[in-house]
This record gives structure tokens, C-alpha cells and sequence, in this order.
């Protein structure tokens, strides 16, 4: 069974949008974060390591979001097979080990669009009677900033600045900075999760 799978009944799927807000952030944590590389290729998602504070807990998506020591944020799934969220608090520090979000598909929009972001959560059964979550995200948003040799791609989200691996056939050709895009990703996971510290009470 998958690190990730969980246990649910039947297929279920649960969305959420988020229109275009005021609140802004630096960029997902970026790729000089402590990364242990293999031979994957780019946008494989290599598995990356960083010490960051919990400033947000979303039990309801298993997520949390983060900030590292340069302030830099992150928002981050993390399967209730890693680690239980409820048992962490905003405020811990915490060492996690996680691959990043993999941009799987991307085209130009109308610049006009209202930036938003659509997050849906697939549970599909598998053979062993358990089941397999994967959020997919889509994104409407602006392009601030391109790596073509990392296959590195940053985009201007509707709340957060977010960073992200190129899928090898997603193709990049003739992308430009600012260029609004609708664009569909995995979001980043989390393999490991350890509170090195608590929040202050």
C-alpha cells in the first residue's frame, strides 16, 4: 500500500475555490531548500527537507501551511498515514520531508481572468478494498518568474506565490513572464513530519 492511501468507503470527491484576495506571499519554499536528489529527472519531484513554523492547520484538507526561517510559505498535504495534524499546533516547528507541487498542465488566458484557485480531492478504490487520495489543484494565475533549465516554473496565485516542478511532458515553450495561464498541478506532500518544537503558550 502507498504512503498515501487512506481508508474511506467509496469514491468521494470534495472541491473548493478561492476568488482573488489581498493577501500575497513569498514564493513557495524554493529549490535551495536542502533537496536530497536522485536520478530523477526534472519534475519527477525529488524529495526535499526543511525545518519551517506552522502558521496555519486545515483538518479538513489535511494540510498545513508554513513559513521557514526567510519567510517564505508553503501550503502542504500531509496523509493522515504520515502523521495526524490534530496532534500538532499552530506555532510548532517542525522538520518535514516533502516532494514538491508538479505542474502537469498549462495554457496561455485572457488576461482579464480573475485570478482563482480550484482544489479537488479524488479518492479512487483500489484493489485491496482501501483507497488512494490525490489533491489536483487548478490554478488561475500570472507567471512572475521561469527556470527552463530546472524546468522551475513560479506563479502568482490569488493568495499565495507559489513554486513549481514542470512535469516532463508539460510543455513550457513560449511561455513569457506575465502571462496569465490556467494551469493544473499536484499539490506538494509531505513524506515525513517531526515537531522539533512547540508553540510558545
Amino acid at each position: 500500500m502507498s504512503k498515501y492511501s487512506t481508508r474511506v468507503p467509496r469514491l468521494g470527491v470534495v472541491a473548493a475555490v478561492i476568488l482573488a484576495g489581498p493577501v500575497l506571499f513569498q514564493p513557495a519554499f524554493s529549490q535551495d531548500a536542502s533537496i536530497q536528489r536522485s536520478n530523477q529527472p526534472a519534475g519527477a519531484g525529488v524529495l526535499r527537507h526543511i525545518q519551517a513554523r506552522i502558521t496555519g492547520i486545515d483538518l479538513s484538507h489535511n494540510s498545513v501551511t508554513l513559513r521557514d526561517t526567510r519567510g517564505e510559505m508553503a501550503v502542504i498535504e500531509v496523509s493522515p498515514d504520515v502523521t495526524e495534524l490534530k496532534e500538532f499546533d499552530v506555532g510548532d516547528t517542525v522538520k518535514i520531508a516533502y516532494r514538491n507541487a508538479i505542474l502537469t498542465h498549462l495554457t496561455k488566458s485572457a488576461s482579464s481572468g480573475i485570478r482563482e484557485r480550484i482544489e479537488t480531492e479524488v479518492v479512487q478504490p483500489t484493489q485491496d478494498g482501501e483507497a488512494s487520495s490525490t489533491q489536483s489543484v487548478e490554478l488561475l494565475a500570472t507567471v512572475l518568474k521561469i527556470d527552463r533549465k530546472k524546468r522551475l516554473v513560479t506563479l502568482r496565485g490569488p493568495t499565495l506565490t507559489e513554486e513549481f516542478d514542470v512535469a516532463p511532458d508539460c510543455s513550457i515553450d513560449g511561455l513569457k513572464i506575465g502571462d496569465s495561464v490556467r494551469a493544473k498541478f499536484v499539490s506538494a506532500r509531505a513524506t515525513s513530519v517531526e515537531r522539533v518544537g512547540t508553540a510558545p503558550q
